[in-house]
């Protein structure tokens, strides 16, 4: 019988890419890589305030709406005492962006040296006492311990502002937030000064809900219109409704007039103006976000709002404000700049090259099912010699497509259609294989059927014979020209002819023919 050779190259060697579209590619790649260098994703650093605090929570949106809408990444890891350490860090470089009042930053803004971005909340002057203190009013904190803030937070700064305009004589206690407040409660000390967002606070909030109550202290409508002629560009008068913290009991029981200073998001005049404008516009496009320190936003114009009052703005905010979305200036560019139209040539050109490619691509999947053919052909002049063989041969073939189509050298529809092709040979391969089975079966048959007849005569001849075949069928087995099972089948019929001799051997010369029971189907 005839052994098959095994294939010792492969049917489809990987074809290289043609040097017309290795080079074209080549372009396309490194005009990639230029442009690359243009687009690199914005990053920026923020810092912002105590965690928990009202700062705190500005600044996580801030990241939010820079992520979601502009693309750019805002590193917010900086926790700060408040408005006067956010300044600082800005004005040293060691922060891109700072969440300030702007009544601390207005000095370096003067200077040129810091300008703002959006106006992101409006802080309100709180003055908190004992519920049952005799203070009523402003002046009469003369002669009290008051709580200023920790030292580099902007609620000392405006504090300290405020009774510097005063002739009052306060005792000045400058610890932070929590433990002010636990001593206020305590009488230890009479009075409290916050500035924040109305209702921003947790903590303000849950200590002027739980007994021992506080309540909150107007100002007077003569030292409001003092601090707004003297700081008209830090402070505003301004009322805090009835209820904003507490609505039954109402906390404060009646709408309560002070001041407020805007909370402003601010950076350097260094700092790029396309990122600027792109933080800016992100703002603008999510400003409903920000509703929760700057009520007027759910309802109002963000434009209008988010620059109100703001003098000192950075180029990148005046663009955002006034064109919009920064990145639509860039179609209005495109219409005046050659540059950027041969850019869109070369866009253009690769979608040619990409359709090439896919050619190629097709050209090279129609070789490889045209291969296919030619190899089944070549297995199948010896289909009828060895089956097995040709089924292992084939089973080969239809591994090599699935290693291809699992390293993506051949596409779906192409590895189809092949083993769609490999599928029929195989049928082929053991309809033939069966028959051959049933023909070594009969042959071996028809054998020992002709042997039984000499069986009397020559008995060791008729071993010999049977040894031989065994031997042969082992032999056929090895080299894939049978397949196990018509291997055990044929052994079987020996075995038992042999038997059937040995004991006809054993009972003297009184021999019984007997015919080997066969069953081809098993």
């Amino acid at each position: 019988m005839h052994i098959f050779t095994k294939l010792s190259t492969p049917i489809y060697p990987h074809r290289k890419l043609p040097s017309k579209l290795i080079g074209i590619g080549g372009i396309f790649l490194w005009a990639i890589a230029l442009t690359s260098c243009t687009t690199q994703r914005h990053s920026l650093t923020l810092s912002t305030g105590a965690n928990g605090g009202a700062y705190e929570n500005i600044g996580r949106q801030i990241v939010i709406s820079a992520r979601e809408v502009g693309k750019i990444t805002v590193h917010d890891n900086y926790d700060s005492y408040g408005s006067q350490q956010n300044l600082k860090r800005l004005l040293n470089g060691e922060t891109d962006l700072a969440l300030v009042q702007l009544d601390v930053a207005s000095e370096a803004m003067k200077m040129g040296k810091v300008q703002t971005i959006a106006v992101l909340a409006h802080e309100y002057l709180h003055l908190i006492t004992q519920s049952d203190s005799q203070i009523n009013t402003f002046t009469d904190l003369d002669g009290k311990r008051v709580v200023f803030g920790a030292p580099e937070s902007g609620i000392y700064f405006t504090a300290r502002r405020l009774f510097s305009a005063t002739n009052l004589n306060i005792i000045e206690a400058d610890i932070d937030i929590r433990e002010g407040l636990d001593k206020l409660k305590q009488k230890e000390i009479d009075a409290f000064v916050y500035v924040g967002p109305v209702g921003s606070s947790k903590k303000i909030q849950a200590e002027l809900a739980t007994p021992p109550l506080l309540r909150l202290v107007p100002i007077s409508t003569a030292f409001i219109n003092y601090l707004t002629i003297q700081f008209p560009a830090s402070y505003q008068s301004a009322t805090m409704p009835k209820g904003s913290y507490i609505p039954l009991p109402p906390i404060p029981k009646e709408d309560l007039p002070t001041i407020s200073t805007a909370a402003a998001l601010v950076t350097r005049p260094d700092v790029s103006k396309e990122k600027i404008a792109l933080l800016t516009w992100s703002i603008i496009s999510s400003s409903r976000q920000y509703s929760l320190f700057y009520p007027e936003l759910a309802n109002g114009n963000a434009r209008s709002l988010l620059q109100s009052g703001l003098v000192y703005l950075h180029p990148g905010s005046q663009q955002a404000f006034e064109q919009g979305d920064p990145r639509q200036v860039w179609m209005r560019y495109l219409e005046e700049n050659q540059d950027l139209q041969a850019g869109i040539i070369i866009v253009i050109s690769t979608g040619i090259i990409g359709f090439l490619l896919r050619m190629w691509r097709h050209k090279q999947c129609l070789n490889m099912i045209k291969n296919s053919r030619l190899a089944l052909s070549e297995i199948s002049l010896n289909l009828e010699e060895n089956p097995i063989q040709a089924l292992k041969e084939v089973e080969e073939l239809r591994h090599q497509h699935r290693s291809m189509l699992i390293e993506g050298d051949l596409p779906k529809e192409a590895y189809e259609k092949l083993e769609e092709m490999t599928k029929v040979f195989v049928e082929e391969c053991r309809i033939l294989q069966e028959k051959q089975n049933q023909k070594d079966i009969q042959n071996t048959i028809a054998l020992i059927d002709e042997w039984q007849s000499m069986s009397e005569v020559c008995p060791e001849e008729v071993k010999d014979k049977l040894e031989n075949l065994e031997n042969k069928y082992r032999e056929m087995l090895l080299s894939r020209q049978i397949d196990i099972q018509t291997f055990i089948h044929l052994t079987q019929l020996i075995s038992h002819y042999v038997k059937l001799n040995n004991n006809n051997s054993g009972n003297g010369n009184n021999t019984t023919h007997h015919h080997v029971p066969v069953s081809l189907n098993s």
